[in-house]
């Protein structure tokens, strides 16, 4: 069974009907999927749970003693809070007149009593699934927002460097002074050089973001022993050693995955590089729905008030001069555990070290 459809069948449901018998009837049913369901038995009920909760999907009775369906459908959608949550009507007479006004008031669908299963089923799977994708476009229309905010301010700063050395170099060469010239001349080239290598990440980080995963079974254990043999071979003469236990086999898209170890792993040979033995320590723990994979080292560590500005791109909270670095990894880090269903998390203290940790979402059957 495929991630997608995992998330619509783990999603929350409130059932709002005033006949008990209903509930029990359709909760059963929709338990039987893999649903998690709520139920109200009156307008009111459902109004003041909606205030602490927030299910993915409603099933609305039309005709109910007091608060009727479409006044607290008409409430929800009011709700800043509520308002993009799908609402179904259920209703015991195909009322023409009555339809047009829930979907007037913003109910996505009806479903006429008593259901067909399949088609009852049917409708709630469909209206979540598109639901989901709604809220997926409308975070990446977010993301997208602030990251081409971002590039645009971090781009913008080398090329005003670099305007203002062309302008220096002009006045150089007007007053015959070929060796500032030169001098000034070769500051443009390096912060050209850096520019091409933004520009470069940039579009390594964009080229990701379009791969789409490829999901089976990984062996962590392997991907992190080749990629520190990797970063170590290109280091002979570091005293680095790596401490692991044995991870638990996590799913996800090898290339990817390994593209994430990568940047971490790399991020742990620089910032240990001025450590005499420099130490990263891999381990996890496990939850019911995850699987947590640490990785730690002893080396420069940041102040915690900044973390929040390491996953996005360009930020940095070390000059470049003491390390290197473009600001793109933990960034593409962020992008790869999201596309996998989890996430990731850092921690650290000046000199003494930071700690990245993976979350991997557990699917039941999902190799």
């Amino acid at each position: 069974m495929s991630k997608g459809v995992k998330q619509v069948e783990n999603s929350e449901i409130l059932i709002v009907d005033d006949m008990p018998d209903y509930i029990a009837f359709a909760s059963s049913i929709l338990k039987d999927e893999g649903y998690k369901v709520y139920a109200a038995s009156s307008g009111k009920a459902a109004l003041k749970f909606l205030e602490g909760h927030r299910p993915d999907l409603i099933v609305l009775d039309i005709k109910m003693s007091g608060m009727d369906g479409l006044e607290v459908c008409k409430a929800i959608k009011s709700n800043r809070q509520t308002q993009d949550i799908p609402v179904i009507f259920l209703t015991s007479e195909a009322n023409a007149d009555v339809i047009s006004q829930g979907f007037e008031i913003g109910c996505c669908d009806y479903v006429v009593k008593p259901f067909v299963k399949k088609e009852y089923l049917a409708r709630i799977r469909t209206h979540l699934q598109i639901s989901r994708q709604s809220r997926e476009l409308a975070a990446a229309y977010k993301e997208l927002d602030m990251f081409c905010s971002a590039v645009s301010h971090d781009l913008k700063s080398p090329l005003n460097v670099i305007s203002m050395l062309v302008s220096s170099l002009e006045d150089e060469l007007c007053n015959d002074n070929k060796e500032e010239a030169f001098a000034i001349a070769g500051m443009i080239k390096n912060k050209s050089v850096q520019l091409t290598i933004m520009i470069e990440r940039l579009l390594e980080f964009s080229h990701m973001c379009n791969i789409q995963p490829n999901i089976r079974e990984l062996d962590l254990n392997k991907i992190f022993y080749d990629v520190f043999k990797e970063l170590h071979d290109i280091e002979p003469e570091r005293n680095i050693e790596m401490i692991s236990g044995i991870i638990p086999p996590v799913s996800g898209d090898e290339v990817l995955i390994r593209l994430a170890v990568k940047n971490i792993l790399s991020n742990a040979f620089k910032f240990t590089r001025k450590r005499k033995n420099a130490v990263i320590a891999v381990n996890f723990y496990e939850k019911e729905d995850y699987l947590a994979v640490l990785v730690k080292d002893n080396g420069a560590g940041f102040d915690m008030r900044y973390h929040e500005k390491l996953f996005k791109v360009f930020q940095r909270l070390h000059d470049a001069e003491d390390f290197e670095g473009s600001g793109i990894g933990l960034a593409l880090v962020d992008r790869i555990m999201k596309r996998h269903g989890g996430k990731v998390s850092i921690s650290g203290e000046v000199d003494k070290g930071a700690e990245i940790c993976l979350y991997f979402k557990k699917y039941k059957n999902n190799i």
